[in-house]
């Protein structure tokens, strides 16, 4: 019998009687102690052709040898080991680890079926999504998740994405903007991260909730973000240990873990108000019948209310009736999902690919990838203009690619769980089982991608000759199989449109006294965190042609001036 098992069956005979243990004497306390922790507090056995690191504690496990990078300890683990899958105990579960390409593969695509649900955790389901829904990507797979993943789909099909592109042009034009101003015409070296923070982010609340942010230094924006950067430690493996170690949650001498509580019911009630707020403003203008084309505006709208949004978040068929019938949970969770998930790992991709462009490799990489642009559009103008609609560079493509292969936005992504027995390349796993793919080591395997994994290299993606031809989906940035991200083709759209509008308008270079990091580990201000975000650095940003750049910008202007029309500010 499964432990967990075991323990329901146990707790419901009406016979836990944990007065009567204090009656035993102290040896058979420290033995039945030794027991539970090594026999039953695990919720599966160690699983039979998979090796195991050794080394763990009966009541960690392997916790605390992960350290505070456990994608780190995990690759060197499989590099000490040859192993690109084990399995480790964090605590009370066992996780089996993805390290190698190949076997991430398999396990997402292969048997996607079979890892699409997701494992509920006491922190960041218990604590911080307590009083509001949690997200589409971090929900247990139903029926519930099912429609809520469709509804997105269909809000960010390949037509939906052309329709959304006065969205693109509108930030990305922006955001050129804000760095021209911020560089005082080329003078002043400029850290890029809010400019590409506030990109990511107004590109998701305009199509959730209509709204953006003209003001880099405005302050809900800045919360908005802080709030952003603290939830994602609550997510994180390797931060909060009373996911995995339940006895932490309650003896009062773990003042650490108290105090992560604490902060953990601070930020929830932080995010609750600024989410409600902005759902209100929404539910405003649709009461004085200026309802803004934007996604919640659909959700909270049915089609006999007398505004029909179909037309406006340009979805049709069964994903229009699904997100019509959508309750005010499905509504939270679908907007939670979009605002949490949606522009945390865009801003991290561009702040890595701009540190990497303002590199001295990176001067090859701008002057090939500024050669192709103009070659593949006619013109930087043209350039600029289509970026937004169509991706004709085949070398901006690679070097989206390139980047998301390098540097992801998790280096340990969201965990799976197996939604149902299965067999795995000849090892039965199964179901309630908790996995792990580990992007930083699956991203950088030598045997998928040659002996130049390592290397930042666009090219791989163009060469036709070479023997490793990578298949789908060539890196796990988002995933795979059915439970990867729903967004990828417009996220991607939209780091392929700012990268190219970046380099069609300036010449980047590093700052001497500040440059950036590019070690694929070291890179990142905090590895213990989910969503990885680059250090600090600057670079200059000094224009390639005036003229041509105003010209954008006006054109830009009058193309996307019906974009703002409705937006709250």
């Amino acid at each position: 019998m499964a432990a967990r098992d075991w323990l329901t069956e146990y707790q419901s005979s009406g016979y836990s009687q944990p007065l009567l243990l204090l009656l035993l004497p102290p040896s058979v306390l420290l033995c039945a102690a030794w027991l539970y922790l090594r026999y039953l507090y695990v919720d599966f056995a160690p699983l039979k052709g998979i090796p195991e690191i050794p080394g763990g504690s009966l009541l960690y496990g392997h916790l605390k040898l992960l350290g505070k990078d456990h994608a780190t300890t995990a690759q060197q683990w499989a590099e000490q080991y040859g192993w690109p899958i084990f399995q480790v105990r964090l605590g009370y579960r066992r996780v089996v680890f993805l390290n190698g390409f190949q076997v991430a593969r398999e396990w997402l695509v292969t048997h996607q079926a079979a890892t699409i649900d997701r494992p509920t955790f006491y922190t960041f389901h218990g604590v911080v999504s307590k009083t509001s829904a949690a997200t589409v990507g971090t929900n247990p797979w139903n029926e519930r998740t099912k429609k809520q993943r469709l509804v997105v789909g269909s809000l960010t099909t390949a037509p939906a994405i052309q329709r959304l592109a006065s969205m693109i042009d509108l930030e990305t034009s922006q955001m050129v903007k804000s760095i021209f101003q911020a560089s005082k015409i080329g003078s002043t070296e400029v850290m890029p991260h809010l400019s590409q923070k506030r990109l990511a982010l107004n590109i998701v609340l305009m199509f959730c909730y209509g709204r953006r942010f003209d003001d880099i230094d405005d302050p809900l924006l800045l919360g908005i973000l802080r709030d952003a950067s603290l939830i994602s430690t609550f997510r994180s493996t390797s931060g909060n240990a009373q996911d995995y170690v339940p006895y932490l949650r309650y003896l009062p001498s773990f003042l650490k873990d108290k105090k992560r509580m604490a902060m953990a019911t601070e930020v929830r009630t932080r995010r609750d108000k600024w989410l409600a707020s902005l759902l209100q403003e929404v539910e405003d203008n649709i009461a004085v019948g200026q309802a803004t084309n934007c996604v919640a505006a659909g959700l909270l709208t049915d089609t006999d209310g007398g505004i029909t949004n179909c037309k406006a978040l340009h979805v049709s068929g069964l994903g229009f009736k699904m997100l019509m019938s959508s309750n005010a949970d499905d509504v939270r969770t679908i907007l939670g999902g979009l605002m949490s998930g949606g522009f945390e790992t865009v801003f991290s991709t561009t702040i890595a690919g701009i540190a990497y462009l303002a590199s001295p490799d990176g001067q090859i990489a701008q002057q090939r990838a500024y050669d192709d642009i103009v070659q593949s559009y006619g013109s930087p103008t043209e350039a600029f203009d289509r970026a937004v609609h169509e991706e004709k560079s085949s070398y901006m493509v690679a070097f989206v690619r390139e980047t998301l292969r390098c540097y992801p936005p998790s280096h340990l992504l969201p965990p799976r769980q197996m939604f149902k027995d299965c067999d795995c390349g000849g090892v039965q796993v199964p179901k309630g089982l908790m996995v792990l793919v580990n992007c930083q080591s699956v991203n950088r395997d030598p045997a998928t991608y040659g002996p130049d994994a390592h290397l930042f290299r666009p090219e791989r993606w163009l060469d036709k000759d070479t023997p490793y031809n990578v298949p789908p989906p060539y890196e796990f940035a988002f995933g795979a199989g059915t439970r990867g991200c729903t967004a990828i083709n417009f996220s991607n759209r939209i780091l392929y449109a700012t990268f190219v509008r970046l380099i069609t308008t300036f010449r980047i270079r590093q700052s001497e006294k500040q440059p950036p990091c590019l070690h694929y580990i070291d890179y990142n201000c905090d590895t213990s965190v989910t969503v990885a975000c680059p250090k600090d650095f600057k670079a200059s940003f000094q224009l390639r042609d005036r003229k041509t750049f105003d010209a954008s910008l006006a054109r830009s202007q009058e193309k996307t001036i019906s974009v703002t029309n409705g937006i709250v500010k």
